[in-house]
């Protein structure tokens, strides 16, 4: 028996004698571990599976190493390696004192490693799949079982080559006549393979062949032989596999539609304006204190945070959508350092520049305005940028429409309040179109075009601003306007005209009320 010698002290250092690993590898050799592992390898990657969770029921603990009794019982469930190939894997990969002692000595844990390489080595996986892997594509699994060689490989080609013509001609699908005898959902008692394993027993395939008046018993007998697995079964799902790659697409062709855009070299407004201004102007429009989304990425408040957590930052604001990937790039280069972190804390006190202005303690005499409208617009308005002619043009068919609104004692705004149902202020170019038949002013295509060129700013072509165009056609009287503002602006109380002016002397009664006269 090989004995394994314990590491013995020397001068401090443990000399280790691993006797077994030694004996492994001679009984085996580098090469043939190496093989071992490679079918292992080859294995496990036509199923997709994962050596850990073989070991998951031995070690609780996570602790990598499990007893050789387990290690043998966790790879027995593989169904590929022998017992004594199990036990040369046991040597080699077992730790030795003082790293590990008995019985929880064998580290599954550098296996898997070994094992699960073939996932991240491409050069692999492509040679896995050339040289023992069968692929069609109608499947969803890779095989590793390669077809036997026979005596007449002529005539098992010929064959090959009827069987897939039948398929084509008759559309019979090789796996769905064997569906259950492989996967049926229930228990069947002849079913005496593994589920879903590709493979039946000689009796069934013949019994379920397709094409039994087509061929003779000798040449379903020559199928069978190339197909016959070391077990005696026969591997049905190989040769459906290979049928498979010689036959066509099954797909039907079927009319399609496919999405052609026009091409668009209409210039926006948003063109021009940089990322921070809208950013800047989409802050004031919902009060949004920027700062403290990147906070929640700076737990030492330095001022500083990765892209991904400004891109996270954005996003969580809801400022993402405003940006687009160029736009993005643009923040990151005007704001980012050398070491490629971002300067949040710069970026926010530009952007709350519409709030306050920076040192105002230091300037007594500044006087800051509060944002209005002007501030927002570039967050809620993205015009088209029109030539001088353009304007001309579309400055008289305003005039044309203004002209028979006035005429005619025309009112817009119900008209455009039927399709605007949310109270939105924006139509679409069709409803527009109806709404001007509908005052017996039709518009051509062109004219459409116009005008839509000025009241479309949404940063589309669909949405047209109506109370904009009202506010330019249908102007409401001076008094009106006046009786609008002051419905609208804050309650403004009675104040009494002072008697007194800037310099604090009382003014006289004819001067500081004219109207007056003493009697």
């Amino acid at each position: 028996q090989a004995g394994l010698e314990w590491p013995r002290e020397v001068g401090g250092r443990f000399a280790r004698t691993w006797q077994g690993h030694r004996l492994a590898m001679a009984a085996y050799g580098e090469e043939a571990m190496n093989e071992l592992v490679n079918k292992i390898q080859m294995f496990v990657f036509a199923r997709r599976f994962r050596v850990q969770d073989l070991f998951g029921d031995y070690d609780k603990l996570g602790v990598g190493r499990v007893t050789r009794v387990n290690f043998q019982r966790a790879l027995e469930q593989l169904k590929l390696v022998t017992p004594d190939e199990i036990d040369a894997l046991a040597d080699y990969y077992t730790d030795h004192p003082p790293k590990a002692v008995k019985p929880q000595n064998v580290n599954w844990k550098r296996l898997r490693d070994d094992i699960d390489r073939i996932f991240d080595e491409e050069e692999t996986q492509e040679q896995a799949k050339t040289t023992q892997l069968s692929i069609s594509p109608m499947s969803t699994m890779f095989s590793t079982f390669v077809p036997q060689s026979t005596e007449d490989d002529a005539r098992v080609q010929h064959l090959m080559h009827r069987v897939a013509a039948m398929c084509k001609a008759r559309g019979v699908a090789i796996k769905n006549c064997y569906t259950d005898l492989d996967r049926a959902p229930t228990a069947n008692p002849s079913r005496q393979n593994a589920y879903r394993s590709g493979k039946v027993t000689r009796s069934q395939f013949i019994r379920n062949f397709p094409f039994k008046k087509e061929f003779t018993d000798d040449d379903v007998d020559l199928l069978v032989e190339r197909y016959t697995t070391p077990s005696g079964d026969v591997h049905f799902m190989a040769m459906h596999n290979d049928v498979s790659e010689v036959l066509p697409d099954p797909a039907q062709p079927f009319p399609t539609s496919p999405l052609y855009l026009r091409p668009d070299d209409t210039q926006w407004s948003h063109q021009s304006i940089r990322a921070v201004a809208r950013i800047q102007s989409k802050v004031v429009e919902k009060r949004i204190r920027l700062r403290e989304f990147f906070q929640d990425f700076d737990a030492l408040r330095k001022g500083l945070c990765s892209v991904g957590n400004l891109r996270s930052a954005l996003t969580i604001s809801n400022l993402g959508k405003e940006l687009s990937k160029s736009d993005f790039e643009e923040l990151v280069n005007t704001y980012a350092q050398e070491d490629g972190q971002f300067n949040y804390l710069q970026f926010c006190n530009d952007v709350n520049q519409a709030f306050a202005v920076t040192g105002l303690e230091k300037m007594p005499l500044h006087r800051s305005e509060m944002p209005d409208a002007e501030t927002t617009s570039p967050a809620r308005r993205n015009t088209m940028r029109l030539a001088d002619g353009t304007k001309a043009k579309i400055a008289k068919v305003e005039d044309r429409i203004r002209t028979q609104v006035q005429k005619n004692g025309i009112h817009l705004q119900p008209l455009f309040n039927d399709f605007d149902r949310a109270r939105r202020g924006f139509v679409t170019r069709n409803q527009f179109t109806r709404v001007m038949s509908t005052i017996d002013l039709p518009q051509t295509d062109d004219t459409v075009g116009l005008i839509a060129g000025k009241y479309c700013d949404f940063g589309n072509h669909c949405d047209f601003n109506y109370k904009t165009f009202l506010k330019s056609v249908d102007p409401p009287v001076d008094d009106v306007e006046t009786a609008m503002m002051e419905m609208t602006s804050p309650h403004i109380p009675f104040k009494p005209r002072p008697y007194f002016n800037e310099r604090q002397k009382v003014i006289p009664r004819s001067s500081s009320s004219p109207m007056l006269r003493s009697f």
